[in-house]
């Protein structure tokens, strides 16, 4: 009797544990580390042996948009108002933290925003009165530094449309206290299973 109360219980927390990877359509969806792994090159260089990833998600700023622009210069391929205004409303619908899962990533390395605040901060040029050991020392840090290190990224939660077909993302990345961008993509599934970008916004950039 106990064997199979703790058996019941144990599947019970597993189930709770493992978010459902069906749309309320029944339509297969890919988890969002999966997904994440299929599109970060869109922002992240392919050469780079990994890159620094903010663990805690962003919030999407798909939450409105103009249709008649994202139609005239945004999107690469004719999209229905009908698929964009469901994205905006999944996104809308999602807004709760989310923490990416280390282990199902691919080159991402998780960290906390206090510690992307020490990264970036620790190339952010020095003052111009700062003494010149001080900047040789910092210059010869920089300079042996990997590039991937020198950038760090944050992604929003990846939302989907419910017959599993078209996604929404926010990627955003910052190199430096002038530097970076923030884009919203939208990416339909190929007949292949692979990701292909179909629309973009830059949110912003410096």
């Amino acid at each position: 009797m106990l064997r199979c109360f703790l058996s019941l219980t144990l599947t019970c927390l597993i189930s709770l544990a493992a978010p459902s990877q069906q749309s309320p359509t029944g339509a297969a969806l890919p988890r969002p580390e999966e997904f994440l792994n299929a599109v970060f090159s869109t922002v992240v260089d392919s050469s780079f042996d990994h890159y620094y990833l903010v663990a805690g998600t962003d919030s999407c700023r798909f939450l409105k948009y103009n249709y008649d622009e994202w139609i005239k210069y945004h999107l690469k391929e004719p999209l229905a108002f009908d698929i964009l205004n469901e994205l905006s409303e999944k996104v809308y619908l999602s807004r709760y933290p989310y923490f990416w899962k280390q282990p199902h990533l691919q080159k991402a390395i998780l960290i906390t925003r206090k510690q992307a605040d020490s990264i970036l901060g620790s190339h952010t040029p020095l003052p111009a009165n700062a003494p010149p050991k001080a900047k040789r020392k910092w210059r010869h840090n920089l300079d042996h530094l990997p590039i991937w290190q020198l950038n760090v990224y944050s992604f929003s939660l990846p939302q989907f449309t419910d017959d599993g077909q078209y996604a929404v993302i926010d990627l955003n990345f910052v190199c430096g206290a002038t530097c970076g961008k923030g884009i919203t993509c939208i990416y339909r599934l190929t007949t292949t299973g692979e990701w292909k970008l179909v629309g973009q916004y830059a949110n912003w950039s410096s």
